[in-house]
């Protein structure tokens, strides 16, 4: 006799095939999708509105560094007693870094009786929510169950018709915009920053970092429209570098109370301008914000995979640039911090509709060899393309099947071949970019070694 069928709970593996089974930009493109609220709006009335529960809620919006300044003010508003949840996209190596409070992912097994629940509500809404609006609204439910004091979500596309738009923030941040997503977003500076001005609410405060003339206009014109009362970089805010070394960067900031110098353990030079934004919208958000505890956090900041060095002998460099300007950044980078090593050596994989030549050709000067590779996602670039395009700009240009194979390759030379320092260290730098799915490949072959 068969036994009786057992309804077991749903594994964390299994919430992640359901929650795959949906519409799901990150991973496919998807033509005849036309991107709208409204749809999402009637789900969550029907799962009753938990967006708007949420406490104080800061909505991030950008181009450049919103990711960063996200983690960076979660971890000043920690230092200050809060329980903040923190919403981020996309992930690097599992979809629970997405969601966390006061830095703990969340749970597997909490991830997947969320979706549990949410399951029948979604296969029976039509049309079926997409895979980063169900990802947002498990968000919604975890941050809720854990009674979090403050919820810091970073815009996943755009602002306006972003799943994190439908709350109602108590502050919004804009960071630096430029050119990306523009087949979605627009190709202008003005319709990009109009797309992420979306985040605006009346009457509530926005943090605008450092921008570009246009962007700048275009978003005090929504300022203005809109009714939200704007916080401006160098109007209100700013920062100044005043030291850089491949151990870190020290700066000085002025805002809206604080006055004070702060260090941080990261490369880069642009990470003070998401330190000070970071740092002026917690001024706004919290009644005092206290200087010491602001300098602790950011004195233990990590940022995985933007521009970290992983180790030394031979260096490895992480960094997930996937567009012309983060390339501009990392290349500064590097050749501030690491030209002095005789053999530097690129893996690099980019994504489909992101613009590969110039990329390449701001990277590939920098180094004596390119590795050109592919991830094993829908949207990533032929290696073969990528190969097309490096031979055009560089001499030394090679093929790697996988990440993980370019990694044990490129390793392997650096060791066998890699020239000996005074000290006897193997002087070579190994640099691995061009998306965060390789950035993400690369740290669990790294694992494997």
């Amino acid at each position: 006799m068969p036994r009786p069928y057992l309804n077991f709970p749903m594994t964390y593996k299994q919430s992640l095939t359901f929650l795959s089974s949906l519409i799901d930009f990150e991973r496919w493109v998807h033509r005849n999708y036309s991107f709208k609220l409204s749809d999402y709006r009637v789900f969550l009335e029907k799962m009753g509105n938990l967006q708007k529960k949420l406490k104080r809620v800061v909505l991030g919006a950008g181009t450049k560094g919103k990711g960063s300044t996200a983690i960076m003010l979660a971890r000043i508003l920690e230092s200050h007693g809060e329980k903040v949840g923190l919403y981020t996209s996309p992930h690097l190596t599992d979809y629970r870094e997405r969601i966390a409070v006061n830095k703990r992912k969340i749970p597997g097994k909490r991830f997947a009786e969320i979706v549990e629940q949410l399951k029948p509500a979604i296969e029976a809404h039509k049309p079926r929510i997409t895979f980063f609006e169900a990802m947002t609204i498990v968000g919604f439910y975890y941050f809720l169950a854990e009674e979090t004091t403050v919820n810091v979500l970073e815009v996943g596309l755009g602002g306006r018709l972003d799943a994190t738009n439908v709350t109602e923030p108590e502050l919004s941040v804009i960071t630096r915009i430029g050119y990306d997503h523009t087949q979605t977003l627009g190709n202008t500076l003005t319709k990009i920053a109009g797309e992420k001005c979306g985040v605006l609410r009346p009457g509530k405060f926005v943090v605008v970092g450092n921008q570009r003339a246009r962007a700048r206009r275009a978003i005090r014109e929504k300022v203005e429209k809109t009714g939200a009362k704007g916080i401006w970089w160098n109007d209100d805010f700013s920062a100044s570098l005043t030291a850089e070394s491949v151990e870190g960067l020290s700066m000085g900031y002025r805002g809206l109370r604080i006055q004070a110098d702060f260090t941080l353990p990261l490369l880069g030079a642009h990470q003070i301008e998401n330190a000070a934004t970071a740092i002026a919208a917690a001024e706004a958000l919290l009644s005092k914000a206290d200087e010491t505890k602001v300098g602790h956090a950011l004195a233990l900041i990590q940022l995985p995979s933007r521009i970290q060095k992983l180790q030394d002998d031979p260096a490895i460099i992480l960094d997930m640039s996937h567009n012309q300007e983060s390339a501009a950044v990392l290349r500064k980078t590097l050749d501030k911090h690491f030209a002095h090593h005789p053999r530097r050596v690129l893996l690099i994989g980019i994504s489909k509709h992101k613009d590969k030549s110039k990329i390449i050709q701001t990277l590939a000067p920098f180094f004596s060899e390119v590795w050109v590779t592919q991830t094993d996602q829908p949207r990533a670039e032929s290696r073969q393309n990528l190969m097309r395009v490096c031979s055009k700009v560089h001499p030394d240009c090679r093929e790697a099947a996988s990440v993980a194979q370019g990694i044990d390759r490129i390793l392997d030379s650096l060791g066998e071949k890699g020239e000996e320092g005074k000290e006897g260290k193997k002087e070579g730098v190994l640099v691995i970019s061009g998306s965060i799915y390789v950035a993400g490949e690369a740290l669990e072959a790294l694992k494997e070694r």
